[in-house]
This record gives structure tokens, sequence and C-alpha cells, in this order.
């Protein structure tokens, strides 16, 4: 029984940025988890490692420690390599090439080998993203520790919103004071200058900015993210970045929290840090009078330039203050030493200031003597100022401390900012205003803001209960399933139709396909289809099939889809896996060397990204509706999420750009009528869209006379973009052998019966009805749909699956007069070749379900249509058709008789003219699109010739 409860123990994987400022934050959590009772891996870089324990004296703690351990990991870095701020991007790149696979196999390892208390979650680095791909690859929870203040990941959070403002990058204008509008909560407070450095870049594609924003994404991908903050410190920030990382655990200032829960004083008295502390000069300090002295340290990262360095000097021996510096042996930036000092500095230095390489911080803060802080705005030394009750002067150098300088002078009035200064004339005005002048004001809103703090880590503050919820959380935390994804394309037949056409247009350019489905589909779409046939003729062209890890019985239809993508997660990604490395072991002469994935299935992008190949996402909804699915977060802080108890289906959304003008409520996707926000489906889908900037491209089936407004926008957060539709007509341009174009790619059996009824109906006097593969309707809304179409007198053809009843039952019992009038002027089919049946003379209008590859066919046919949405991308389609393009009407959200007639009578006589106008110049356009030069032909041109560049 005791063995057993043992075993129940967590174990945490803790794994660091290897910087200090990383370090000291996340060794503060391991402790206290440690004090919670858990087994801890500390994970550290092999270079600071080996510092910590010198420096710090972490080993004998640790080795007082039941269950807690360190181990080290390469960060592909030679020993001398420079590791300050200025030189970050190579230590980044290293890590994900070097540590990535290190740290998989040590965690497959450590399984295999029958750990008595094996890793059962980890706690990664924000900024290393890696680790969560590693996490969800061997199925472990993963939860994301940003090391930063909240106010600054909310700023790297809003980098899109900042550049769809026109607020980001700054261009020639070298305002620096002018002020930003675009990061919510912070309209008032913040200019240029206030933004993190990373946005000072001169382009949106930047590898730094670019690299911030990515890293900030896959944040959401974790289970929870814990933030080193409190409460009543970021309380508005903290509002917002919960729409979008709800589950959010602000459990700062961890290094007071840390003290406050220990017993032993050699707990909390222990340093991690990196440099070893000189504590000669608290000796030096107990000599000064109270509230004398500005500790001055700009941290373990920041350099300077020998001027600056001066700089500095002179204006704190001009200030005439006592000071008490930290001047790091690599602070002048180039690592050489400081040269000669003029002899006025060292003298006054010797009269009223101390120098040290490194001090212990928490202790000088704490200090009697200690009135002032001169500091490079880490956020660790902000909390730790912040809890001392020290005001500060911020001379901000990278990262979040541009931001943090701004917050402690205009929001908290702990201090004033200097950022972007280095004078002597202001570093020694702005330490007599600190020091002597304004001392009262600013000492008041430094103690107000300490006790706030103190409260926050005392039993039943906000801190002191959150961190209790993380330790409960995790203790009831299972394993995690290994996520998992269809590949090329998800399992459905809209998805299936517009990336077959991709693949047999890639075959067409010369490339090796292998068509990858889920078995259950595979075996439909070779018996309906005659695809096998067809690929036997196709050098180099392969289907290969993976199980969706549901029975073959299981109805795979619109209103029970969340099963289908739970399973696919559970049970795809490791035969994918497998599948792709057995094939390179086995030395396969055409290996795989790019993936093109279904934008609905990003856990093939962790798959790709393991294995080394550059990856694609294929969206195969409309620009429209990715960018609905993009903006979901904009809406919820707009309060235009979720809708609540308001029934107001018709109310105007203003929160989807370049849609204010004509979207409502109704027009939403549906997974946006959830009635919470952590609904599953709204949070799949935002999950699965926003994922998608992980890949090196994204291809949308459209053109860019159709959505060019959209596709601008689209473009802010993935630059490259191919717009490549309507991909079903390119193909059928390009194709020499009309067998690569007319080869179905159904599911369904198609009958071709109705081709003959129709050649023998007057032109443009067909109604076609089809719904689609997915979309369910009950046998009332049936019925109420063909007495409309009944009524209309007008002829009509009509798909009618076999499981499009909802339930899975047949129609039933059917009226006379239904019956009657449909042999008159009607005719049934389960399944009809669509595109053969639009390009018809006959056909004259399209009741369709709005799926984006019926809204393209019946563009191109120049047919207009009449919309009845019921799922996805539907909805806001049909908005599409009637109010943007007008090629119909939109009939969503009502399934009636009387307004069946009216629309059909409306688009089959009354408005006829009107429709088959606008229907035939929208088709010219299409057209003009896949011909030679036009911009999806040219597009797809680019698209092959940058695939074979990156498999060269």
């Amino acid at each position: 029984m005791e063995r057993h409860r043992e075993k129940q123990v967590p174990h945490v994987l803790i794994f660091p940025f290897p910087l200090q400022g990383h370090i000291n934050s996340m060794l503060g959590l391991a402790k206290l988890f440690s004090l919670a009772g858990f087994h801890i891996t500390f994970l550290n870089s092999d270079h600071n490692h080996h510092r910590l324990l010198c420096n710090a004296d972490l080993a004998a703690w640790a080795a007082r420690r039941h269950g807690f351990r360190f181990r080290s990991i390469s960060d592909g870095l030679p020993p001398d390599y420079p590791r300050v701020a200025n030189n970050l991007m190579p230590l980044f790149d290293s890590l994900k090439a070097n540590t990535k696979p290190i740290l998989r196999d040590m965690l497959v390892s450590d399984r295999k080998l029958g750990s008595e208390h094996p890793v059962t979650c980890i706690i990664g680095d924000g900024v290393m993203s890696f680790v969560i791909d590693v996490a969800e690859e061997v199925g472990l929870p993963v939860i994301s520790f940003r090391t930063v203040s909240a106010c600054s990941f909310w700023s790297y959070f809003c980098i899109p919103r900042l550049v769809e403002a026109g607020e980001l990058p700054f261009g020639d204008d070298a305002d620096m004071d002018r002020a930003i509008t675009g990061v919510p909560g912070m309209e008032s407070i913040i200019r240029r200058r206030d933004l993190p450095n990373f946005f000072r870049a001169k382009e949106v594609t930047d590898p730094g900015l670019q690299l911030v924003w990515a890293e900030t994404l896959q944040t959401t991908r974790s289970s929870a993210l814990i933030l080193n903050t409190f409460e009543d410190l970021e309380p508005q920030i903290l509002s917002h970045i919960r729409v979008h990382c709800p589950t959010t655990y602000s459990i700062g200032p961890l290094h007071a929290l840390y003290r406050a829960r220990v017993s032993d004083s050699a707990d909390s008295t222990d340093s991690s840090s990196l440099w070893k502390e000189d504590k000669t000069c608290t000796k030096w300090l107990d000599a000064q009078p109270n509230g004398s002295v500005l500790y001055v340290s700009f941290g373990s990262l920041t350099v300077v330039s020998r001027a600056e360095l001066v700089e500095f000097w002179h204006g704190l021996v001009n200030s005439q203050t006592r000071f008490l510096w930290a001047m790091r042996r690599d602070l002048v930036d180039g690592g050489g030493d400081m040269g000669q000092v003029p002899e006025e500095l060292v003298g006054a230095t010797k009269e009223r200031g101390f120098l040290v390489e490194w001090a212990p911080q928490e202790e000088v803060l704490a200090h009697p003597a200690v009135g002032g802080f001169l500091t490079h705005s880490g956020w660790n030394s902000t909390l730790e100022s912040v809890f001392a009750g020290v005001p500060m002067i911020c001379w901000p150098f990278f990262a979040d401390q541009q931001i943090n300088s701004r917050f402690v002078s205009e929001v908290w009035r702990v201090g004033l900012d200097m950022k972007d200064k280095c004078d002597r004339e202001t570093v020694e005005k702005m330490v007599r205003e600190l020091m002597l002048e304004r001392r009262e004001e600013f000492m008041k809103s430094a103690e107000k803001m300490a006790a706030l703090a103190k409260k926050s880590i005392s039993e039943g503050g906000s801190t002191y209960m959150n961190l209790e919820k993380l330790i409960q959380d995790i203790r009831t935390m299972e394993k995690s399933k290994s996520l998992t994804s269809s590949f090329s394309p998800s399992p459905a037949q809209g998805h299936i139709n517009s990336m077959l056409s991709l693949a047999k247009l890639f075959s067409l350019a010369g490339f090796h396909i292998t068509f990858l489905n889920s078995d259950h589909n595979h075996q439909r779409l070779l018996s309906n289809a005659g695809l096998a046939a067809w690929a036997a003729r196709r050098h180099g062209f392969r289907f290969r099939s993976i199980s969706d890890g549901l029975p073959p019985d299981y109805p795979r239809v619109a209103n029970n889809l969340m099963p289908l993508f739970d399973s696919l997660k559970a049970t795809t990604k490791p035969i994918l896996r497998d599948m792709l490395l057995s094939d390179r072991k086995l030395g396969s002469e055409y290996p795989v060397t790019c993936i093109i994935v279904d934008g609905v299935m990003s856990f093939v992008i962790d798959v790709a990204e393991e294995v080394g190949l550059p990856v694609l996402s294929f969206r195969t909804t409309s620009a429209c509706s990715t960018w609905c699915y993009f903006c979901i977060p904009k809406l919820v802080e707009a309060g235009e999420l979720p809708f609540g108890d308001d029934a107001d289906m018709d109310r105007a959304i203003e929160g989807v750009l370049g849609m204010e003008s004509f979207l409502r409520r109704r027009d939403l996707p549906h997974f946006c009528r959830a009635k919470e926000v952590t609904d599953p489906g709204l949070q799949l889908v935002w999950s699965e869209t926003h994922k998608m900037t992980r890949s090196s491209a994204l291809v949308l089936n459209t053109f860019e006379d159709l959505e060019p407004q959209i596709l601008s926008h689209i473009r802010v957060h993935w630059p490259t973009t191919y717009t490549i539709g309507p991909v079903h007509a390119l193909l059928q341009s390009r194709a020499t052998d009309s067998a690569d174009s007319t080869v179905s790619s159904s599911l369904w059996k198609e009958d071709r019966t109705c081709m003959k009824w129709l050649n023998g109906q007057p032109h443009r006097s067909v109604l076609y009805i089809s719904f689609g593969s997915y979309t369910v309707v009950t046998r009332p809304e049936l019925l109420e749909f063909w007495h409309g179409l009944v009524n209309s007198q007008t002829r009509f053809l009509w798909v009618i699956r076999p499981d499009l009843v909802d339930g899975g039952g047949d129609v039933g019992q059917v009226p006379e007069e239904l019956v009657g009038a449909t042999k008159e002027r009607g005719f049934l089919v389960e399944w009809a070749p669509q595109e053969e049946v639009l390009a018809h003379p006959a056909v004259g209008g399209f009741l369709t379900h709005s799926g984006w590859n019926s809204t393209l066919e019946s563009m191109l046919a120049g047919v207009p249509m009449i919309c009845w949405p019921y799922f996805a991308d539907q909805q806001i389609n049909s908005r599409y058709v009637s109010e943007v393009w007008r090629l119909g009407l939109d009939m969503k959200d009502k399934c009636d008789r009387e307004t069946v007639e009216k629309m059909v009578r409306e688009l089959m006589e009354g408005r006829r003219g009107e429709f088959m106008k606008s229907a035939e110049e929208m088709a010219d356009l299409a057209k003009k699109s896949i011909e030679k030069g036009g911009s999806t032909y040219t597009n797809l041109e680019k698209l092959i010739q940058d695939i074979r560049a990156m498999c060269s």
C-alpha cells in the first residue's frame, strides 16, 4: 500500500531556457514543488549546469532534498560561445536543432528502463516550444512557464494585431514617441519606444520578431500557462491573456513565495546564481545610512559600450549619491575590460561607492541602507525591487525590459524610465530625482505595492491560492494521450476532393506522390471512384491508408465529428511517425521530402518537425472562414463572443477585420454559437487555425480576385500564402489525359442516370439540390424542402443520400402529392457527378449547403445559388454569396415550405437576370485566374518551384 502511494507521487521535469533570469524563477518553482512532495528533475544546459553548481553551492542543497535531482543537456554551442543578449539567435537555433532530439531520447530511454518514478509532467520554458512537441510525442502533459511579465507576454501576443493596424513595422518614421493603440489594456500607456526591442525591426519578416511571435503563439498548445506575477500587479492584462490561455496561474513573486514557505533557512538563502556572489558588499552596506545607497545592476545579459559605462559613472559620481554597482566582467560589449578610468571617477568611487562583479541581489535590495535601484528592468529584478519596496530608475536593454520600465514609471508609479538615454546629465538628474527630490512620492507608491505583493503570498492571498491550485491540478493530471492527426487530407469528402486535385497537379509536375487516407475512406474511395486503375497509370503516385481509430459502422456525419477528431488524435500520430521513419530506415528510393497537411490536422506538423521534414498547411475552406476562425480571440476580447443569453442573431459583428459592414452573429461559423468560450468545438477550431502558423506556408483553394481584402489580412500572419483555386478547374485546365480530371474522387457511388434526364430538360430550367456529404436533416425539414420545391413549380434534380435523414433512418412515408409532382418534374438520386451537373446547360440554379468545394464549383459554372448552410465554414460562405459576391440568396436558419418556394421562384424567375449577370462575371474571373499568366496559374507555378527548392 505504501509503495503504491509512493508511485503516485508526481514527477515534474522542469526545463528553463539557459539564461540566468529564466533559471532563477524556474528553479524557485522547482523548489516549491519539491516542498510539496513532488519528485523533481531540473534540466539545465551543460554549460549553465557546471556554472550553477560551481557558484551557487546547490549540490549540497539538492543532496538534502529527497527526490530532487539535477540533469544537464547540451545546448549545442561551444563552452566559450558568448551567451549575452546581443547574441541569442544562434542559441535558439542550436537548442531546437540539437537539444530537442536529445530530450526526446532521454524521456523515451527513462521509460524503457522502467524508472521507479517516471516523469509525469513537463514544465517547459515558454520560449522553447520544441519541448511541447516532445511532450506531445511521448504522451506527457506539458505546462508553459513564461518568465517575463504578463504585460510583455501580452504585447508579444498582439504582434499580428499591431501589424494589421499598421503599427508594425515602424518603417522609416523615426518618431519613437508615437502612441501605440493596438495592444488592448495598454492603449493609453505605451509608445513605440516602450514596445519590446524586437519590435524595432524594419521588416515584419525579421527573424527575431517572427521568433517571439511564433514562440508566444505556441504557448496556447500547453495544458496551462504559469506566470511569475500576481493578480493585483497586472489584473487587466491577465484578463486579456486568459481569453487565449484560460488556465493561467499567476504565482509570483516566486522568490518571495518560496521564502515564505520554507522552514529550513538554508533552503531560502541558497543562491541560484551563475555568477560567484561577492558578499563583501553587505558589510559595506551595513556602514551606510538608511535609504542612502543607490544599487546599480544591469543583470546577467546586458552589455554596454565603454562610452556608456563612463557616462553612467560620471552621472553617478556627479549626483553625490552613495552607490553599490554590480559590474560584471563581461559587461563591456565585446568582452573587453573598461580600459583607463578617469582619476576623478576612481577617487569618488572610493569615497562613496563600492564595486563588485556580482552581488547577492535579494539581500542587497532588502538592506535598509538601499533606497533606490538603477536597473535594466529584467522581470526578476523588477519583482525583487517591488517586493522590497525599493523605487527604480529603469534603463532597459532588450526583450521584455522596455515594456516593464514603462509600467514601472506610468502604471505602478514606482520609479523613473530612462530608456533610450545614456548621458551623464540625465543619469545625474534622475538619480537626484529618485533619491532626493521625489523620494517620498516614490517610497509611498513602492510601499503600497510591496504590501500588495506580500498579501498575495500570504495564506489566502491570490498567489498562495494559485500555487495550491497548480499543485492540486498536477497531482490529478493524467498522462495525456499522444495527440495525432490525419495526414493529407482530413477524412471528409470535401477535404479529400480538393487535396486529391492538388496531389494530381503535383503528379503532373513530375512529383512522386503518396496520398494518405483513412482506412475507412480509402476503401470507399477506391471502390466508388475508379481511382485504382487511374493511379496505376500514374508513375510515382501511390495511395496509402491509416486507421482513424473508429469502427467501420461509426456514423461519420457533421453532427458527430468531435469523436472523430479525438480518435485521430489518440490513434494516428504514432502510426504516421513510424511509417515515415520506417520508410527512411528501409532506404526507400524516393523518400518523402515534404508533407502537405490538412489545416485542421496540426499534429502532423509535430511529426514533420520531429522527423525533419518541411510541412505546408492546406486549408480546404474559404479564406473568409479561415480568417474568421483566426479572429475568434479578438471577438472574445471585444465581448462579441460568446453570445450568452442574448438571442438577437442579427446583431452586427465588428471584430473581424474586412467584414465589419456586413457580418451578423448568424453569419459566424456555427462553432461560434457555443454558450461558453471553453466549448471544445470552439477551442478546437481556434487552436487548429493558429497552429497552422508553424507551417512553412499556407495553401488556400481560392483565387485572388475572389477574396482580395481577406487575403491581405491573412498574409500578415502567413506571409507565404498560395492561392491556387478553384483547384478542380485548375486540374481540368492542365490535364493532358482526360482521366486525370474526370476520374471522380467521390466516396459515394455516382448515379449518372441523372445526366440523361437533364438532357431532356429546357435550358436553365432545373434547380440542382445537394447538401453535400455531411449535412443531416430531420424528416420534417426534408418534407418542408420537398413541399417548397414542388410548390415552386420548378424542375429539380435532388441528391438525397442514404444517411441524409438524421439518425440514419430512411425518408419514411412520403405524401402522395410530393411523389406525383416529383415524377412529373423532379429527379432523385443518392449521389450525382456534381461538376458535370453544374456545367450542364439545363441547370439554372443550385440549392446548396454552401460547402466550399460546392460554392467554387457553382461559381466556375456560372450557376446562382440558394444557400442553406449547415455547419463549419458554410454560414460565412453563404453570407459572402448573397452580400459580397451577389451570386444568390441566403436562407440560413430557415426551413419552411413558404420560404423555400419564395426563394426558388426568386432565383429561377424573379431575379434571374440579375443573378445570372453576377454569376457570369464571377465565372469569367475564376477562368481568367487559371489561365496562363492568371493569379492561380502563377501561384501554382511558384508553389511547385518553391517545393523543388525546399527539397533540393
